[in-house]
């Protein structure tokens, strides 16, 4: 279940907000599938595509205006989702996040990253549910003490997106 990943990876980002992607301990943080509201997680792809497939569906018209940043990551200690073992996590992990936050509940993938930060792990990789074969990284912990290195690679790219990229 554990994979130790070093090398690049990518990242689209509002143009507006590219220098705050590495800031820890931002309060407004907005909740997402593995992350509370103020809640560190960093969200990475190994390549464009993959990134692209992880947004889609959050792009609007307003919000298609983005960058493509690069970063280059160092011992990162991450729970695979993919791996046999990790099943009952990737169960959590899988299922919608936005209906039960909007009902008052606890996101199950929320549970599942619970978990994974309790067992020791600088974070996941989470298999793409709209596109099999791709895969995403999110981060729990970065750039600190002992924990996996990530460092900006290059300027942002401009790049723009079309609304539910699948």
């Amino acid at each position: 279940m554990l994979r130790v990943l070093n090398g690049q990876l990518v990242k689209i980002a509002l143009a507006q907000e590219h220098d705050k992607v590495l800031r820890r301990g931002e309060l407004e943080r907005p909740a997402a599938r593995f992350n509370r509201k103020g809640q560190d997680a960093l969200y990475l792809s190994p390549d464009e595509l993959s990134a692209r497939v992880a947004i889609g569906q959050y792009v609007t018209p307003e919000t298609s205006e983005r960058v493509l940043l690069t970063f280059d990551l160092s011992d990162c200690r991450l729970c695979d989702l993919r791996h046999p073992d990790a099943a009952e996590l990737y169960e959590l992990a899988r299922q919608p996040w936005i209906a039960p936050l909007e009902a008052g509940a606890t996101p199950p993938s929320w549970s599942a990253a619970d978990e994974i930060r309790k067992a020791g792990f600088d974070g996941l990789i989470d298999p793409s549910r709209r596109r099999p074969g791709l895969w995403h990284v999110t981060l729990f912990r970065w750039n600190e003490g002992d924990g996996p290195k990530v460092r900006s690679i290059g300027s942002p790219k401009p790049i723009r997106l079309t609304c539910d990229f699948s």
